[in-house]
């Protein structure tokens, strides 16, 4: 009877560890906020969750206008506290998909160091920009004053220095300081200070929606970020072109593969007015992006595991949709487009791509005739599946996008 006892004193033990490890997870997986659109409830994709509200004397006029927020204890199995979050009451947002090839052309604000290298000097080899204290990374801004905005800018400032110290700006992980850069004369005669910058950006992307009523547009789902170090680029000015896809490299396992396009000629779609980490945002010249329907831009809490549609363009100019399967919903608090795991199941896609490739970074995800997020990255050893990013996320950029060109206005 004692070992009876015991057998279910250890199940019991382990059942209520289980429970306090989950009811972790839970915690440290969501977020602390949500946004419900005014006159739905919000339901959670666990099951094991209740959701109830921390006051009994709300006025449902609370959960049924925009612009309200109410509280909610989340409870494991209905009696474990999980974590208290704060709702958000918002009107429905529509918008118009897209699904098209968009070309971007940008120039950084600033020039961001991609490289150094040694210079043959007279006294031997030196590199003026690391004794600096200058690092892969850094954004330049100014020297002596004088801002930087090109690379032959740069590179005629150093050559006409003299062999004088050059006070340099630069600004590193949002901090911004000044360092003295001693070039040093090469063996052609010129002055240089044994650095690689970059000024600009070019490349294809997908347009995920047009806002008619704003007319802000947005593509991609992620940054636009520097092939060497990796970092996003920091925008100072940029537009978006037209483009067309003439063809494919099909991925393979190990080896992601990639649209190839062109920019069409014309005049471009629109000005670029922020590069984040949720994606690429601009302006639109007039109404360029009428090729999608108005459709209803879903909350993350929508968002389920299941059969769901991409809307991409393989070929040309016209956007298709295609079948996937979502497999996870993750976290919503992350903005670095990891927010969905996606599946392409479409025979026609698959035949035609090997699954998501380059390019496609920014194809609208739709499901139960909403846009719940656009299509991120690749699994490098798996091309049929890949990452996706919340719509909820890109429109809360889209917003601070808005913003600034409210605040230049």
């Amino acid at each position: 009877m004692k070992k009876i006892a015991r057998c279910f004193a250890a199940a019991a033990d382990f059942a209520i560890a289980a429970a306090l490890v989950m009811a972790l997870y839970i915690q440290t997986s969501l977020p602390d906020s949500y946004s419900v659109v005014a006159g739905e409830e919000i339901t959670l994709s666990y099951p094991v969750l209740e959701m109830k509200h921390t006051s009994k004397t709300t006025s449902p006029q609370v959960y049924a206008s925009a612009g309200n927020s109410y509280s909610m204890d989340l409870k494991l199995l209905g009696a474990i506290q999980v974590k208290t979050v704060e709702i958000n009451v918002v009107d429905r947002k529509m918008v118009q998909v897209c699904g098209t090839p968009f070309g971007i052309k940008m120039f950084t604000d600033g020039l961001m160091v991609v490289g150094m290298s040694d210079i043959p000097s007279e006294t031997g080899r030196a590199n003026p920009a690391r004794s600096a204290g200058i690092q892969v990374g850094d954004i330049l801004e100014k020297i002596n004053g004088t801002r930087l905005t090109s690379n032959e800018q740069l590179g005629q400032l150093v050559e006409e220095c003299g062999g004088q110290a050059l006070q340099v700006q630069l600004r590193r992980s949002g901090e911004t300081m000044t360092v003295s850069l001693h070039p040093v004369r090469s063996g052609d005669g010129k002055y240089r200070a044994g650095i690689w910058v970059r000024d600009s950006s070019a490349g294809i992307g997908t347009m995920t929606y047009y806002d008619p009523n704003s007319g802000i547009f947005t593509g991609l789902g992620h940054a636009v970020c520097d092939v060497d170090t990796g970092d996003i680029m920091p925008l100072q000015s940029g537009e978006a072109v037209a483009a067309q896809i003439t063809g494919c490299r099909q991925g393979t396992s190990g080896n992601p593969g990639e649209l190839k396009g062109k920019f069409s000629d014309g005049v471009p779609l629109g000005q670029l007015i922020s590069n984040t980490s949720t994606g690429i945002y601009g302006t639109a010249s007039g109404q360029p992006f009428r090729v999608g329907e108005m459709m209803p831009l879903a909350m993350s809490y929508e968002v389920r595991s299941g059969p769901a549609t991409v809307l991409t363009t393989v070929l040309g100019t016209t956007p298709r949709e295609y079948e996937i399967q979502i497999e996870k919903v993750l976290s919503a608090d992350n903005e670095n487009g990891q927010n969905l795991v996606i599946h392409v199941t479409d025979p026609e896609l698959l035949a035609a791509t090997g699954g998501i490739v380059q390019g496609m970074s920014g194809s609208p995800i739709i499901q139960n005739g909403m846009l719940v997020g656009s299509v991120t990255h690749v699994f490098v050893n798996d091309p049929t599946r890949g990452f996706g990013i919340f719509a909820e996320n890109i429109q809360n950029n889209a917003k601070a996008a808005m913003g600034i060109v409210q605040n230049a206005a």
